[in-house]
């Protein structure tokens, strides 16, 4: 398609989100109701990146709609294609969010921007997002907290859970006392979950940070407590983007730099993240290891992630880092599952970075990633590794598709499960692991969800290999793919409990007693969520004042590919059916922006971090901090 010819930059990407304008043929009076929809389309969305009166931006690289030349290039029809459809992997396709009416209302309303006398094309105002004044900026005062996140849903095992929060109850998270506190914007989408580091000498003082990283490779480290500059921002190369490569779909729509949660070792004050970048034309991943206090690169930092069959373009590090017992562990899964590629699982011995090991998941074959929608692989306390893989190859042997595996520190395949209908799983695509493995609390027990919303539950001293009879249970729990991972949680009331929410379903919650689950769910939520599904952290004191988190998305606009407004949800750990909160009810001052479809929330020390993918459904990102609010000010 001969649209535009751009550098597709970050910004060049957001400009394809509305590329329309005039065209030469005769449409049909669009209805009033069509009229206003394209209206607002191009209000809302549009202008960001074309500017109010369509003259775009020459910074951005934005076609020019108001110049009769750009309008007479490009008919209607190659438009509506453009809409529709989209661009492979630069704009997302809006056939399934405007009609045929409303597009053609589109097409008419741009034509009218043409002019005699074009408009001056200007610089764009950076950034796109637009400001906040929530009220706050952070509560006063600062408490020092105690705990840390340093790993994606908190722990090796990833529970989701922080069972020492002691500020935030279900008595406290209302409307009235709980809201956005402030909003600190970064350059680009955020797929990582945001990681926090308490009581930390910075800046001449202690202050708790949150280390959040975008997909532009930048590596920022904010005042966890209050609306500021960061403490420091690194950016480690210019990032690679799916518009580099034909990839057929747009599970990332642009940049693709950091995709998988870091992971923090306090007693080193070291993060670990890997960067994919751009360079002469070729493109290489690294990990790196940099000081949580200044940003700078550890000793030794960074290397190259290398091994046979391994291509920097085609694997994705969307699973989250792994750090046990000395060694860091890096996993893989695809794009779009674009041939070929390889799960692959790296070890690292974190104070070296030194490569320890590297396990092909489909030697001399194609598939079989460790995807797991973000979730990282769990370990135990001996510091053996549980994950399950994608669609792929499966031979019974080295190739193990759509499985769940137990391997050991040195990376040897101890173990495995295979469902029966694994044919089927690898023929549609439907992937056992959209969900990550999760080791439940009491021992012997891996459970993990796949596309077809089926929870496998499995012994982890004997996994059993090919059929379903070896699982402990297998039964249905969502009618949709269930993300990132279930929540568990004892509680004082209701003893072990697992929540899991799938897409386009609501959210569940199911007794686990004496190793297993209950048939039916204990409770099931009111509301639905459209892609991602619900994406949970669970906050308590112990066994009291439990607190469900769901970064979710608002169903009348999900999509895997655009990312549609988000929401976050708090609901009483005990009794799901209450919701206590959502950023709907005071959508002015709480909506968080698009919904960042890996990160779970992040809920410490009284305050719950959000990762954002901003206004747009490329090229912005945001954190969103919420918390207790302040009183109202007294005259």
């Amino acid at each position: 398609m001969t649209i535009i010819l751009m550098k597709f930059s970050f910004a060049a990407s957001v400009g394809f989100l509305c590329f329309i304008s005039a065209g030469q043929s005769a449409l049909a009076t669009p209805s009033p109701a069509a009229r206003a929809a394209a209206l607002a389309e191009f209000t809302n969305t549009c202008s960001r990146c074309h500017n109010a009166d369509g003259s775009g931006y020459a910074s951005l690289g934005m076609p020019n709609f108001t110049d009769p030349a750009w309008q007479v290039a490009h008919p209607d029809a190659e438009r509506v294609l453009t809409i529709r459809n989209g661009v492979n992997g630069r704009m997302p396709p809006f056939g399934t969010i405007l009609s045929s009416e409303e597009i053609e209302a589109l097409l008419i309303y741009v034509r009218g921007l043409e002019s005699k006398k074009p408009q001056v094309q200007e610089p764009a105002p950076i950034p796109i997002e637009p400001r906040l004044t929530p009220p706050g900026h952070g509560a006063d005062p600062v408490v020092l907290g105690q705990l840390g996140v340093y790993t994606q849903h908190n722990d090796n095992a990833r529970v989701g859970a922080n069972l020492g929060e002691t500020t935030l109850t279900p008595a406290n998270v209302n409307p009235h006392q709980f809201g956005l506190l402030f909003r600190q914007v970064v350059d680009d989408q955020v797929f990582a979950q945001p990681l926090y580091v308490p009581n930390l000498a910075i800046a001449g003082g202690r202050h708790n940070i949150v280390i959040v990283a975008s997909a532009a490779n930048t590596v920022y480290a904010f005042d966890a407590d209050r609306e500021a500059a960061p403490y420091w921002k690194v950016n480690l190369g210019v990032a690679g983007s799916v518009q580099q490569h034909p990839f057929w779909c747009h599970d990332i729509l642009g940049s693709m730099g950091i995709i998988g949660t870091p992971v923090i070792d306090p007693a080193t004050q070291t993060l670990y993240v890997v960067a994919l970048t751009y360079e002469g034309g070729g493109y290489v991943q690294r990990l790196h290891a940099l000081n949580i206090v200044t940003g700078a690169e550890q000793l030794k930092s960074p290397v190259v992630i290398t091994a046979d069959a391994f291509d920097p373009i085609l694997q994705n590090q969307r699973p989250a880092l792994l750090l046990s017992q000395g060694s860091v562990y890096v996993g893989y899964s695809s794009h779009c599952d674009v041939e070929p590629y390889h799960g692959f699982l790296f070890r690292f011995d974190a104070q070296t970075l030194q490569q320890k090991g590297v396990l092909n998941l489909s030697p001399g074959a194609v598939g079989n990633s460790i995807w797991q929608s973000g979730q990282g692989p769990a370990a135990d306390e001996t510091g053996t590794i549980y994950f399950v893989t994608s669609n792929g190859t499966w031979d019974g042997d080295k190739n193990l598709s759509d499985s769940f595996l137990k391997v050991s520190s040195d990376l040897r395949v101890l173990d495995w499960f295979t469902p029966t209908n694994y044919p089927e799983l690898d023929k549609r695509d439907a992937d056992l692991n959209s969900s990550g493995a999760m080791l439940l609390p009491g021992g012997h027990r891996v459970m993990g969800a796949g596309k077809q919303g089926v929870v496998y539950l499995i012994d982890t001293d004997h996994f059993g290999h090919l059929g379903d009879e070896h699982a402990v249970q297998h039964f249905s729990a969502a009618k949709g793919q269930v993300n990132v991972g279930a929540v568990y949680w004892k509680s004082a009331e209701r003893g072990g409990l697992v929540y899991l929410w799938g897409q386009d379903d609501a959210l569940h919650v199911y007794t686990f007693k004496d190793g297993r689950f209950t048939s039916e769910p204990l409770a099931v939520g009111a509301a639905t969520s459209a892609y991602p599904g619900g994406i949970l952290s669970l906050s308590a004191n112990g066994e009291t004042n439990g607190i469900l988190w769901a970064n979710a998305a608002l169903t009348e606009h999900g999509n895997s590919h655009i990312n549609g407004p988000g929401v976050l949800r708090a609901y009483d750990a005990n009794d799901i059916t209450h919701e206590l909160w959502n950023s709907n009810l005071e959508a002015d001052r709480d909506t968080p922006g698009r919904v960042s479809k890996n990160a779970p929330p992040t809920v410490v020390n009284g305050k719950v971090y959000l990762a954002s993918f901003g206004t747009m459904p490329v090229g912005t990102g945001a954190l969103y901090v919420y918390g207790l609010l302040p009183p109202p000010a007294t005259r």
